[in-house]
């Protein structure tokens, strides 16, 4: 429980509303969905916000996944809470009333953590063919169904590239987050 609220407490801090708040933004002004994540922090005050916000996004869940699941022989249960923790944590942050981002960002740094490049290369690679595919398609292909796409490969690259059971377990999980994250606003979380 103790690494797990470790993880949570590295994944709830908002960085990008607290550097859009030095900036003299609240980047939950901006965009669709008016979510604090590194999304809107680009929208709000372009790349000197944006790749801040983004890198730090992603280290903080790089980082904790990283140095707990090298350093510590875990169980099949704790490796998947205490990996998991830090996107709940950013979709979840007690500091803005559980309102958090979507968590992709920081998806992509458990995802390091645990397989260095593998897995965010793979992810990466279908973002960048979906926003090219919408590009020529104009407009035809929603974000929301991007990430819900992606978020159901991600299980399946798991399965079928690591045959392990722990990683297929948080890919499981993890994508059921992304996905409802999309659905926030519908669902009123």
């Amino acid at each position: 429980m103790i690494l797990f609220l470790l993880c949570f407490l590295c994944g709830a801090v908002p960085f990008s509303y607290l550097l859009g708040l030095l900036f003299g933004k609240d980047v939950r002004d901006f965009g669709e969905d008016h979510n604090p994540g590194p999304t809107n922090s680009f929208k709000a005050g372009g790349a000197a916000l944006g790749i801040p916000s983004l890198a730090l996004d992603f280290l903080k869940g790089a980082i904790p996944v990283f140095m707990l699941t090298s350093t510590y022989d875990l169980s099949p249960v704790t490796f998947v809470l205490v990996c998991i923790a830090p996107v709940l944590g950013h979709m979840l942050t007690p500091l803005l009333r559980f309102k958090g981002g979507k968590g992709i960002t920081t998806t992509f740094g458990i995802w390091s953590g645990l397989t260095l490049w593998e897995v965010p290369v793979f992810l990466g690679s279908f973002f960048t063919m979906s926003v090219v595919l919408k590009h020529f398609l104009t407009g035809r292909i929603s974000d929301k169904a991007t990430v819900i796409t992606a978020s159901l490969l991600l299980p399946a690259f798991t399965f079928f590239r690591f045959h392990d059971s722990q990683l297929f377990a948080l890919a499981v999980i993890n994508s059921m987050l992304l996905i409802v994250a999309q659905f926030r606003e519908q669902l009123g979380i």
